[in-house]
């Protein structure tokens, strides 16, 4: 059975010239807030799903954006259906497809997840650059600041593991190697090994991954109110597709509101917990 279900009377388009973005569960949900970004700010369509067999049931209210202008804000009215642990979208005139994941992976899945979800539909869509979001404390790491975020070209990662990279050109010792190490989440280092990055000796051999440009921008983040460094990311995604922003600020989708107390608590049964 294929992992990707698309859409009743949605058509799938060619993929293969599109870039795809894949957002890892990881600190403070940034890459999930840099897919909401581009998802709303750009003019993404709903292609379909992933099987969801290996993440926490979850289903929801689609989202919806506000139309926003330099004096007022106006929310577009919320559109019928429901979202899904992980779904698909694609821009036609961007040449980007997307995964949105919005539950985590069960504990003990992640490789059955990648090997049996994830990979299928990449290897089916003939994807032949991959682009993969992740975000990690900067408390951790000595060698970055919060804000930080670091570009992993598929030049760098063919010849060493995302985890032995030093963070800057300072001298890093064994210890702090070691300390620095396993930070990486285990769904980001999952994907890179079946993607047979780093090659080595024992490398696999993957006719149809071969060819497949990768890389890995990590967010160094410190977890709070993360709006803006899910920005930020956005921003340096943009910058690293070679895409232009014609927005004078990204768009956020309904769901981010009132996620940190800017709107008024609900006083009546009626309106819930939630509001």
């Amino acid at each position: 059975m294929p992992s990707f279900i698309p859409l009743p009377d949605t058509p799938t388009p060619d993929l293969t010239t599109s870039t795809l973005l894949i957002p890892s569960i990881s600190l403070g949900n940034i890459p999930q807030l840099t897919i909401d970004l581009l998802i709303h700010t750009f003019a993404f369509v709903k292609l379909g799903t992933l099987d969801d067999l290996y993440l926490y049931p979850f289903a929801s209210p689609q989202d919806y954006a506000t139309t926003a202008t330099t004096t007022t804000t106006t929310a577009v009215s919320a559109q019928r259906g429901i979202a899904h642990a992980v779904e698909v979208y694609h821009c036609a005139a961007l040449r980007v497809c997307l995964v949105q994941q919005r539950s985590p992976i069960l504990p003990g899945c992640v490789d059955n997840y990648v090997t049996q979800t994830v990979m299928p539909f990449v290897k089916a869509s003939g994807f032949k650059k991959v682009v993969v979001l992740d975000s990690l404390d900067a408390g951790v790491f000595e060698h970055v600041h919060a804000g930080d975020i670091e570009v992993y070209s598929s030049e760098i990662l063919l010849s060493k593991s995302l985890e032995s990279l030093k963070l800057s050109n300072e001298t890093v010792l064994e210890n702090e190697d070691e300390k620095e190490k396993d930070q990486h989440s285990d769904y980001v280092r999952c994907l890179l090994r079946e993607f047979d990055l780093p090659r080595g000796e024992a490398s696999k051999s993957d006719a149809e991954l071969n060819d497949v440009d990768v890389s890995v921008l990590v967010s160094f983040v410190y977890e709070g109110d993360n709006f803006y460094d899910g920005e930020k990311l956005a921003d340096k995604v943009i910058d690293f597709l070679g895409v232009e922003k014609k927005a004078e600020r990204w768009v956020r989708p309904i769901s981010w509101f009132g996620a940190y107390g800017d709107k008024p608590v609900p006083n009546a049964m009626e309106e819930g917990l939630f509001g």
